[in-house]
């Protein structure tokens, strides 16, 4: 295939085509017709020899064919490095330069830093700042998804993280155990012996019971009751307020989870969740990656917790400042 220089336009329409497969949403952000960019296709398709992308089973969209998928990562590295020369400073301004960040992680993490990283982006007030989210990525899947551009940034905990990535820690929280108002064990400290009678509630994508607090109560001897399964963190407030179940989270989650529950320190000695980003060398030296991991990290520093302290000398609970959901 000889590429011409007046065919590199052309690339620009095809990568966003296959980051929105779909015509009349990438015309809309190309600020092309939908006739025109449908005409681009068709020269892209004589171009590469090949049908790129078609239209989905499912009639919602289109899909990209495997020769367009393999084509995805390095087209996206290719016009990022092209768009670096056209920028000597290196550098990116959110005020007026576009990107599209793509976060990843567990339901927790993405809940700790959501609304603040929004919050973030949105005081810009730039319309070309876009931010997605995507939960319940798998660590055994990670690589593959930063190499075909589905994450920018994973949010995990620090010894979840693959070797091969860059990381930078951001926070440590300590976990608290949840129950709603009016329980019926009351509002004392919780002793071991309750926590391991009482039924409990884990948050998990994938169905599992078991969790963290598992794995450190075997250590110990000990076991809990996990009765309830749930896989999208904002059921967490609504189930704890109509049951008597109790669920174990990081504290700077605990305000997502919403009105009407108390917060006790747990039983047993617990490491913290030690939270940190990751993303691909690749990505390393791009002036609105640079910017992004930059924003994280003075995120990370408006959400450190107080450390949780029983009160000495009342039995009335603690009430928790912040919280948002997820490990268990």
């Amino acid at each position: 295939m000889n590429l011409k220089p007046s065919d590199l336009p052309l690339l620009v329409s095809l990568d966003m085509l296959l980051e929105e497969r779909n015509v009349t949403r990438a015309a809309s952000k190309l600020h092309v017709s939908q006739p025109a960019l449908s005409a681009q296709l068709a020269r892209l398709r004589r171009l590469f020899k090949d049908p790129l992308l078609v239209p989905s089973e499912t009639g919602r969209g289109m899909v990209p064919t495997p020769k367009a998928e393999e084509m995805a990562t390095a087209l996206r590295d290719a016009l990022s490095q092209l768009g670096a020369l056209g920028d000597p400073s290196d550098t990116f301004d959110p005020s007026t330069d576009g990107a599209t960040f793509r976060i990843g992680g567990s339901f927790s993490a993405i809940g700790t830093f959501a609304k603040p990283l929004i919050a973030a982006l949105h005081a810009w007030r730039n319309s070309d700042l876009r931010i997605t989210f995507r939960t319940g990525c798998e660590i055994a899947d990670v690589l593959a998804r930063f190499e075909n551009g589905e994450v920018d940034i994973l949010l995990a905990p620090n010894e979840q993280i693959p070797s091969s990535l860059k990381m930078r820690p951001l926070m440590a929280d300590e976990f608290v155990m949840l129950q709603r108002k009016g329980h019926p064990r009351g509002t004392s400290p919780v002793t071991l012996d309750e926590y391991c009678s009482l039924g409990h509630l884990v948050i998990s994508d994938s169905g599992r019971t078991t969790g963290l607090m598992d794995d450190r109560l075997k250590e110990i001897g000990r076991s809990r009751d996990v009765l309830v399964s749930a896989p999208v963190g904002d059921s967490i407030g609504p189930i704890l307020n109509a049951t008597d179940l109790v669920c174990t989270l990081p504290q700077s989650m605990v305000e997502a989870v919403g009105p009407g529950v108390e917060a006790y320190a747990i039983p047993f000695d617990m490491p913290d969740m030690s939270l940190a980003m990751a993303w691909h060398s690749r990505l390393d030296k791009q002036p609105a990656h640079r910017w992004l991991r930059d924003e994280l990290i003075r995120v990370s520093r408006t959400l450190h917790p107080t450390r949780h302290v029983e009160p000495q000398k009342s039995l009335l609970p603690m009430i928790i400042d912040r919280v948002r959901d997820g490990y268990h």
